[in-house]
């Protein structure tokens, strides 16, 4: 068994790009476990990831002092001496924060101080591709971890239950959004999701009434998780981590907005485009205009039918 520990910023396509990393590491040994230390800015809960994976946020105050970050691990038996640190941000405190959970091995880029607190320091991460570059980390390991795509198929053959990711902080722009799109989906159940720590905040919230709010811990919820056809979210992490699973999966986000190509991971993400509060296209691959309520409804319950999805 091998325990990994992995450093990444608090961006959601950062954050996406080491998926394919964690398949690797856990492809390479049935009992393999991987950690992700990733800034706070991020919202995510574990329930996304696969087994053997759990993330961990860091706040910016644990990031400004070698104490702070010391302290930090300290507080994480579980991930404490751990057998490999990859730093992808390359900082000085990234690089310290290896040192303080007690890593066997610590892997970073080369250049300046903080490259003593690596045993390896590589020249740059290689590779077209940015989830590429993150994989190519895993060169310097000794093991099998050729195995680091995701499988692009879908595995929910009919689309009936749709899972709606609320922001942890209340945020009237998403809920103006969302209450179109129920509206565009009337016979399809739609269950918006709201994180036990912010179900306060949304009590007094007018959601579209084909919303069914609901809010369970992450343990409960990562057991059942896969009940769900399809997720609707503005977080690319959030949606990819759940095309990865094989569900349908759209992101909320601006027309002008490009979502990155990868080597090692479906890119069938579906777009839901909108100009302010209203929908002006959506598609998976090639974008439709929105004429009317019912068309996003029909492509989604018959997306496969219509092989519009490579």
């Amino acid at each position: 068994m091998k325990k990994f520990l992995l450093r990444v910023t608090g961006d959601a396509t950062e954050f996406a790009s080491v998926l394919p990393v964690v398949q690797a590491i856990l492809n390479e040994n049935e009992d393999n476990q991987v950690a992700i230390v990733y800034n706070d800015g991020l919202e995510l809960e574990d329930f996304w990831l696969p087994s053997r994976c759990w993330a961990y946020p860091i706040s910016k105050k644990e990031t400004e002092s070698m104490f702070a970050a010391h302290k930090f691990a300290a507080n994480l038996h579980d991930i404490f001496n751990t057998d490999y640190y990859i730093d992808f941000i390359s900082d000085m405190y990234s690089a310290f924060l290896g040192l303080a959970f007690r890593a066997n091995i610590k892997i970073g880029l080369q250049g300046g101080p903080k490259s003593f607190f690596y045993q390896v320091s590589l020249p740059e991460f290689s590779g077209e591709f940015l989830d590429e570059k993150k994989v190519s980390s895993l060169n310097a390991i000794e093991g099998d971890f050729n195995n680091p795509a995701i499988d692009n198929s879908f595995t929910h053959q009919n689309i009936r239950n749709i899972f709606i990711s609320f922001p942890h902080k209340m945020d009237v722009a998403f809920i103006e959004k969302i209450n179109f799109i129920a509206e565009c989906l009337p016979t399809i159940k739609l269950h918006g999701y709201i994180s036990p720590q912010s179900v306060d905040i949304y009590d007094a919230v007018k959601v579209h009434g084909a919303i069914s709010l609901f809010s369970e811990s992450s343990n409960v919820l990562a057991r059942r998780i896969d009940e769900f056809d399809g997720v609707i979210t503005d977080n690319l992490a959030i949606a990819q981590m759940s095309r990865n699973r094989g569900q349908l999966a759209f992101l909320i986000c601006d027309e002008d907005d490009e979502l990155p190509q990868w080597k090692y991971m479906p890119e069938s993400i579906g777009r839901l485009n909108f100009s302010g509060s209203s929908l002006l296209s959506y598609g998976i691959s090639e974008t439709i205009s929105l004429k009317a309520f019912p068309d996003l409804e029909d492509y989604i319950l018959n997306y496969q039918s219509l092989r519009l999805v490579p």
